[in-house]
């Protein structure tokens, strides 16, 4: 019974930390330009940890190029592009490994 009451109060004090970092992130969120030219490509999302990792569809502009604004709080962030199903990464971006055997572009967000 004693091992319920922690995991509960630890539930509890991450579930209002949740909060205090969202509600501290939308104010304070950037809005920060994603694109990547491809072409050739049919679809393509930028997908990232500042999105937890959710994929989110860019938009066909001219010559090829996809686009999207995303609004990103302060921080961290690892991302990179899915392109007709293939993972492709920026390359003006820093890059760093993902722990998986490969590599994941940097996003630091300033305040």
């Amino acid at each position: 019974m004693q091992g319920s009451g922690r995991r509960g109060r630890r539930r509890e004090w991450w579930f209002a930390w949740g909060f205090v970092v969202l509600g501290l992130g939308c104010a304070q969120a950037r809005e920060v330009p994603f694109h990547i030219r491809a072409p050739g490509a049919r679809e393509a999302f930028v997908c990232g940890s500042f999105a937890q990792w959710r994929c989110l569809a860019l938009h066909r502009g001219r010559h090829g190029v996809f686009r999207r604004r995303v609004a990103v709080a302060p921080g961290l962030y690892e991302y990179g592009f899915r392109v007709d199903g293939h993972w492709r990464l920026d390359r003006r971006a820093p890059r760093v490994r993902d722990g998986f055997g490969g590599h994941d572009d940097l996003l630091v967000v300033g305040r």
